[in-house]
């Protein structure tokens, strides 16, 4: 890997802690870089792993009091994340990166059109009497356990799907949703490195330069974030997964 790859990288992991800590979907940008220095998209997939696991452990860590505030159902989340993040994993060293690639753009277009009209939809469901938010906890630990398994597996955009089936499906706020998404997302993750490093996909060097870069990126990003109104945020979370969801579509489709 030349100096120039390793400024591309660490520039990279910069913007992606940022982005990552705000709405998730950095592997989007990341992912081609890592492709651009010379690695095989599984080998980039697995270093996505390694280089992104820090920006969702700085958030987890930033936003630990709004994380503590869902302990109820704090246990089972994280649970389905180390669950689905074993199988994602292990299916992705047995079959490759292709068979979710044309999956992606309808992924993300799904869950943006969730989390934006999201908050409209469930106003409208506590209006009906017969209504009980209680009920759909199962669908959306279903749900939730499905994202951990694709996320183990390739993981573009998981984290605005996330976000998503949370604004319909639970009464968090937008930082406790941010908190919870960062949390699972780093215990899927460390699970993806663990079985990518031993099947040896991991080419160690791009991903810690990388992740350099996201550590600085995801501190500094989740300090400023997590004092901001929460419907900047949402508003800023928005923009980001329609600009993916067409990037996606250009690129996957």
């Amino acid at each position: 890997m030349t100096d120039y790859h390793q400024i591309i990288l660490f520039a990279g992991g910069l913007l992606a802690g940022v982005i990552n800590v705000v709405a998730g979907g950095a592997g989007f940008m990341t992912f081609p870089l890592l492709v651009a220095t010379g690695l095989t998209e599984m080998e980039a997939n697995a270093c996505n792993f390694v280089a992104l696991l820090p920006a969702n452990i700085v958030g987890a860590l930033v936003y630990r009091k709004e994380l503590w505030q869902l302990h109820p159902g704090l246990v089972p989340r994280l649970t389905l994340a180390a669950v689905g993040g074993v199988v994602g994993s292990l299916l992705f060293v047995k079959l490759g990166a292709a068979s979710f690639l044309s999956a992606i753009p309808w992924l993300l277009l799904f869950a943006t059109l969730c989390f934006t009209f999201g908050p409209r939809l469930k106003k409208k469901l506590v209006t009906i009497p017969s209504f009980d938010p209680r009920k759909w906890l199962g669908v959306s630990l279903l749900l939730e356990l499905s994202v951990f398994i694709y996320g183990g597996y390739f993981g573009l955009g998981m984290g605005i799907i996330l976000m998503a089936i949370y604004a319909i499906f639970s009464p968090m706020n937008i930082h406790q949703a941010n908190a919870l998404r960062n949390t699972s997302i780093a215990i899927m993750t460390v699970i993806g490195v663990l079985v990518f490093s031993r099947s040896g996909l991991v080419r160690w060097e791009p991903a810690l330069t990388m992740m350099a870069g996201a550590v600085i990126g995801g501190y500094c990003t989740a300090k400023i974030v997590r004092n901001l109104p929460g419907h900047i945020v949402r508003i800023a979370i928005i923009g980001w997964s329609f600009i993916l969801t067409a990037y996606a579509f250009w690129h996957y489709w």
